[in-house]
């Protein structure tokens, strides 16, 4: 365990930095999210809090590692008939990759960590990832699969029988985790069932969430609690960090 002033890049001075560098801070995570809606019991900065906090979390885990300031806005289009939202273009996102990792690759991190907590950054994100590969020295680790975000949610709801169905954009699983790390998001007086139906992802992200849900999220925040979001929390944590460790070669010994 490394210690530093702060996990976050942005609030140490270069001075720390590099200092942090030389003594074994090798892992620098670059956390996506969205500046979009999610009902109207969440802040619509909600993505990208959400995935800063968990960076934190990941970095104080593993030890050696920082984070880097989150990237607020996403590929949010389909949000965009609720007020607030702000989207990236998908080549804005990818330049905007490009040059964050060509950034931090020429200051001696050996390892950038790219994730997203919004699921509508992964094909832009994927689809610049093998440019990105090929220009930096730094091993790049990216955790874009989609299974490796859901399955923590489900396997929370499950451990708390809470019913899978209450799941979603803005549902019970997303809505604890920012209860548990962000709570000043959160507007608990706010908490109603949103789209529970069947609709296809391709469906929402073609003609948009105001087609299926008024309100703006899908599952059940009422089933939200501080409980259900440090399950939340620990686990997708673990399966993070897990992931880091066993593609930077870490030694188990």
């Amino acid at each position: 365990m490394i210690e530093l002033r702060s996990k976050l890049l942005e609030e140490l001075t270069w001075v720390e930095i590099e200092s942090a560098i030389n003594r074994g801070v090798k892992t620098v995570l670059v956390p996506a999210g969205s500046v979009e809606q999610h009902g109207p019991h969440l802040g619509i900065l909600k993505d990208a809090a959400w995935a800063e906090a968990i960076g934190v979390e990941v970095a104080k885990d593993l030890g050696d590692a920082v984070v880097a300031p989150v990237i607020r806005p996403g590929c949010s289009d389909h949000h965009m008939g609720f007020s607030g939202t702000i989207s990236y273009r998908p080549e804005t996102l990818m330049r905007v990759l490009e040059d964050y990792c060509r950034s931090l690759d020429s200051h001696g991190f050996d390892h950038i960590v790219l994730f997203s907590l919004h699921g509508g950054n992964f094909p832009a994100m994927n689809a610049i990832l093998p440019s990105i590969a090929d220009e930096a020295d730094a091993q790049i680790i990216t955790l874009l699969d989609k299974e490796l975000l859901i399955d923590p949610l489900m396997a929370s709801l499950a451990q708390m029988d809470i019913p899978s169905k209450a799941r979603g954009h803005g549902g019970a699983a997303v809505t604890a985790s920012v209860l548990h790390l962000r709570p000043d998001l959160v507007l608990e007086e706010e908490f109603t069932p949103g789209f529970t139906g069947n609709v296809s992802t391709s469906k929402l992200m073609t003609n948009g969430l105001d087609e299926v849900t008024e309100l703006g999220h899908m599952g059940d925040p009422t089933y939200a609690t501080p409980e259900l979001g440090k399950e939340v929390t620990t686990r997708l944590v673990s399966a993070f960090s897990e992931r880091i460790r066993t593609e930077r070669g870490d030694s188990h010994e």
